[in-house]
């Protein structure tokens, strides 16, 4: 088991069900969540996940259900998960996380740990160019290697898919901002910020505990000196079924030439 650093919660929320559950996108306000508004839409939905008690609380996700039944809390590499939005009472605030859709990582995120501001996309989906995209280093259209390509975005593109696919850190390492906030989006909108070094153990968590069958470019759209992507993550989940989740996020070339993840979102269907 490799070193997770300064994770402690010294806690297990690992609940392995026999049952895969089925776990659906969430309709709630951008940005934090007080525990009375998860009590309000738990009473709405009226035990819409009965029969899943041991992942759900009235409606709302519960710990995790990871591929080790021997998993515990401390082996993430993130630490500032809320693992029981309904644990402490009234007083406690969380944020959704990306990883809402992944049964075996947790589903919200202390608000302790992000910050929601006023922050607006630089520019949408239409305005860019659709970029071509070929690990190959080929486009029908233009050749080998010819001149007009974007080696930075190609370079970072690649290093996504590595570490993805080959869970790879380093890869994932080069896309993460030196300094500065990442943004997390949700549903198309805004939903809070996070700082760099609490981006990069995060997605860790993810690369390195899916079991991953792909990540691949799904298309690419490029304006100045920034890109927008849409990746599709192929995996199976701990019950062996095979999943898809939409990742969505905005590049943004910085001064040493890497071009670096700024916005970042999941989803269960394609946000551009």
């Amino acid at each position: 088991m490799p070193d997770r650093g300064r994770t402690t919660y010294n806690t297990n929320s690992n609940v392995r069900i026999d049952r895969a559950p089925t776990i659906n996108p969430i309709s709630v306000p951008p940005g934090i969540v007080r525990t009375d508004e998860f009590a309000l839409k738990a009473r709405r939905q009226d035990g819409t996940f009965r029969g899943n008690d041991a992942f759900f609380n009235n409606g709302w996700r519960t710990g995790y259900c990871h591929y080790n039944t021997g998993w515990n809390d401390n082996f993430f590499f993130f630490p500032n998960y809320c693992f029981n939005p309904w644990q402490g009472g009234v007083n406690v605030n969380v944020v959704i996380s990306p990883w809402y859709l992944y049964p075996f990582l947790p589903g919200y995120l202390n608000c302790n740990t992000v910050v929601v501001s006023s922050y607006r996309s630089p520019w949408i989906w239409n305005t860019g160019a659709v970029y071509v995209y070929d690990d190959r280093g080929w486009d029908n259209r233009w050749g080998w290697n010819d001149s007009r390509r974007n080696v930075d975005l190609d370079n970072s593109l690649e290093d996504l898919r590595d570490g993805f696919e080959r869970y790879d850190r380093r890869s994932l390492g080069r896309l993460v901002p030196r300094n500065g906030q990442v943004a997390i989006m949700r549903d198309g909108r805004y939903d809070y910020s996070m700082n760099a070094d609490d981006f990069y153990d995060l997605i860790n968590d993810l690369s390195s505990n899916a079991e991953t069958n792909s990540y691949r470019v799904e298309q690419v759209r490029t304006y100045r000196d920034s890109a927008r992507v849409v990746m599709l993550h192929d995996y199976n989940d701990p019950w062996g079924r095979r999943q898809r989740v939409y990742h969505s996020m905005l590049l943004q070339r910085e001064s040493r030439g890497q071009m670096v993840i700024r916005e970042f979102e999941t989803n269960d269907r394609r946000a551009w």
